[in-house]
């Protein structure tokens, strides 16, 4: 398998991860205003355990899309991804203490982190490629 071919894979597990973590992100948001209503939307809008899920989610899926159609940037928004998610996911540890309450992110976590090195590993390699071909 090619490099190439590598990190459009890895580009479109980026975007079906965002995907999902946004679908996620929204049908808790959705369960939150129909057991409690809208009049506390500021309050699960600047909750750690949506805003940064939901920003975390935007940017791998926006990182997604620029690895697949091989855009720069892809790497960097990857890795603002598992950082957010990282944060968020240490909120919930230290916030709550239980492990059913952060054991799936945790594992997003890692997913997010996988893919952003492979991302990162595979746009090393092209942009070195380019450098020797310019180079010569």
């Amino acid at each position: 398998m090619t490099k190439d071919t590598t990190r459009k894979l890895t580009g479109a597990a980026l975007g079906l991860v965002g995907t999902l973590l946004i679908w996620q992100t929204g049908a808790a948001i959705a369960l939150y205003f129909q057991s409690a209503g809208f009049s506390e939307f500021n309050q699960v809008l600047f909750d750690p355990k949506y805003s940064l899920r939901l920003l975390s989610a935007m940017a791998a899926f926006i990182a997604g899309l620029a690895a697949l159609t091989e855009r720069r940037g892809g790497a960097g928004l990857a890795g603002l991804a598992s950082c957010l998610f990282g944060v968020q996911t240490l909120a919930m540890v230290y916030g709550r203490g239980h492990v059913h309450h952060w054991q799936s992110e945790a594992v997003y976590l890692i997913i997010l982190t996988a893919l952003f090195l492979a991302l990162v590993t595979t746009n090393g390699l092209k942009f070195a490629r380019e450098r020797d071909v310019a180079q010569a």
